[in-house]
C-alpha cells in the first residue's frame, strides 16, 4: 500500500507532538505547518468537554437487551444484506473492522475477525457504546457525524490517547428523502483503513444503502414502514406476546390459539387443510369442526388489516406476510447470524402445546444455539444465555468463558450460573 499523507511519518510526528500538548492540558500548537485544520478544530471542542486526552472514557449507550430493539428498529437493519455484500465482507477480508452507528455516534454493529473484534474491546469499540465526538473526542465516526462528510483520522489524531494505534475512515448515511443523517458507516483498522480505497468505498456504499433505503420508504409518509422493511404484514410469535402489524402501522395482538394458527399458515404457503391444522394445532381432541370455528373468529381479527385474506379449502393466507421466524431462518441461511439473532427474541410461542409449532420452535431454536456456538460473538452468546429457553445451557456458558476477554465482567456471571447448575 503506498504511505498516504495522514500516514507519513513525518505528518504523524507533528501529530503526537502536538498531542502531547493536549496531554499537557495546553492548546495546541497553531503556527506553521502542522495538524489538518479539521483536526485541530475537533481537538479544541474536546478539550473543552472532556478536558484531559488520558481520561476519556467509553460510555454504554446500549445494554445488551437494549441493543437487540434498537437494532431491530434502525433502518441499516433494513438493508443488512446490501451492507455485508458491499463492505462489511471485503473488509472483514482485509482484516479491518465496520462498525455501523446510529445518527448519534453509538455504535449499533461491529463486524470483522474475531481476533481483530477482541483487539478492538480494548479500547471501547463494541456494539452499544457512544463514539460521537462529545463523549470520545476526536474519531472519524464522531468527527463525520458533526460535518457531515467523509473523514479520515489516523493514529494519534484521535483525540483519546487510547486508540492512537488505530485509524479509521467514515460516512454519514442520509435518508433518501430529507437527507437528515440516519446512521454512520466506518471502516477501522490499522493504516489499511486510511488507505486511499477506503473513502471510495465508504461513499459508494453510502450511495447502495440510500439507494436501497429509498425503496423502503413512503413518499407520503417520509418513514420506513412499522416493522422496518417492507410494506406486508409482519408476524411476531418469538419470546413476545404475539402481535401480527400491518403496513400502515396497525398492530394486532394475537390469542395463542390465534397465533398458532397464522405461523401455521405462514410457514406452509400453499395451505393445510382442515384435519391438517386439528393435527398440528392439538395432540388429541382437535377436530375440523373445531378449526372451522378458530378460523371464523381468527378471519374476523385479520380483517382489520385489509391487506391480508384467509381462504379454504385448503386454508392459506392470501396476501403479503413476513414474520420474525422467517427472518431468523433467512439470516441463518446467508450466515448472517447476527441479523438472525436480532430478529430471534426468544422460543417460538413458549406457552404453546400445538404439535406443529413446538416442532417449528424445536428446529429454529436448535438452528440458532448452534450457529452461536459455531460462529457467534461471546457478546451474542451471553445474550443468548439471558433468554430463558439458555439459562441452563452449560455449554453456551463455557463458550462464553472461552472466547470473552481476562477484563469482561459477564465471565464472573457466566462462572456463577456455571456453579449453580454443578458445573
Amino acid at each position: 500500500m503506498h504511505s498516504t499523507p495522514l500516514l507519513r511519518d513525518d505528518y504523524q510526528r507533528i501529530v503526537r507532538r502536538a498531542h502531547d500538548n493536549l496531554a499537557s492540558l495546553t492548546a495546541p500548537d497553531t503556527t506553521g505547518p502542522g495538524v489538518r485544520p479539521a483536526v485541530l478544530e475537533s481537538w479544541n471542542r474536546s478539550l473543552g468537554r472532556l478536558r484531559d486526552p488520558a481520561g476519556v472514557r467509553v460510555r454504554m449507550a446500549y445494554e445488551a437487551d437494549q441493543l437487540a430493539e434498537v437494532r431491530r428498529r434502525h433502518p441499516f437493519h433494513s438493508i443488512m444484506g446490501l451492507l455485508r455484500s458491499h463492505l462489511i465482507e471485503p473488509a472483514k477480508e482485509a482484516g479491518l473492522l465496520v462498525a455501523l452507528g446510529d445518527e448519534q455516534g453509538r455504535l449499533l454493529w461491529v463486524e470483522g475477525e474475531r481476533a481483530v473484534r477482541n483487539r478492538a474491546e480494548s479500547m471501547g469499540f463494541v456494539p452499544g457504546t457512544d463514539w460521537s465526538e462529545d463523549v470520545m473526542g476526536t474519531s472519524a465516526p464522531g468527527l463525520a457525524l458533526r460535518s457531515g462528510s467523509a473523514v479520515q483520522i489516523s493514529q494519534a489524531e484521535h483525540f483519546s490517547a487510547e486508540v492512537h494505534s488505530w485509524s479509521c475512515s467514515a460516512v454519514p448515511v442520509t435518508h433518501p428523502l430529507t437527507g437528515q443523517v440516519l446512521g454512520i458507516i466506518d471502516v477501522t483498522g490499522g493504516d489499511d483503513a486510511v488507505s486511499s480505497i477506503v473513502l471510495p468505498l465508504l461513499n459508494s456504499t453510502a450511495q447502495a444503502a440510500g439507494a436501497g433505503l429509498s425503496k423502503l420508504y413512503s413518499p407520503d409518509s417520509g418513514g420506513l414502514s412499522p416493522v422496518g422493511i417492507g410494506q406486508g404484514a409482519y408476524l411476531e410469535v418469538t419470546g413476545v406476546r404475539p402481535q401480527l402489524s400491518g403496513s400502515d402501522g396497525t398492530r394486532i395482538t394475537l390469542s395463542r390459539r390465534h397465533a398458532e394458527i397464522m405461523l401455521l399458515l405462514a410457514r406452509n404457503p400453499d395451505g393445510i387443510s382442515g384435519a391438517g391444522l386439528a393435527d398440528r394445532l392439538w395432540a388429541f381432541g382437535g377436530s375440523e369442526v373445531t378449526v372451522r370455528a378458530e378460523i371464523a373468529r381468527l378471519r374476523r381479527t385479520i380483517n382489520h388489516l385489509g391487506e391480508l385474506r384467509l381462504e379454504a379449502r385448503p386454508y392459506r393466507l392470501r396476501g403479503d406476510i413476513d414474520s420474525d421466524v422467517e427472518r431468523t431462518y433467512r439470516g441463518l441461511a446467508q450466515g448472517d447470524v447476527e441479523t438472525a439473532f436480532n430478529f430471534y427474541q426468544g422460543h417460538v410461542l413458549p406457552d404453546s402445546d400445538a404439535p406443529g409449532v413446538r416442532e417449528i420452535g424445536a428446529q429454529l431454536q436448535a438452528l440458532i444455539r448452534e450457529s452461536l456456538l459455531q460462529d457467534g460473538t461471546w457478546q451474542q452468546l451471553w445474550r443468548y444465555a439471558g433468554l430463558a429457553e439458555a439459562r441452563d445451557d452449560s455449554e453456551v456458558l463455557m463458550a462464553v468463558l472461552r472466547l470473552a476477554p481476562p477484563e469482561a465482567p459477564e465471565r464472573n456471571a457466566a462462572v456463577v450460573r456455571l456453579e449453580a447448575l454443578g458445573g
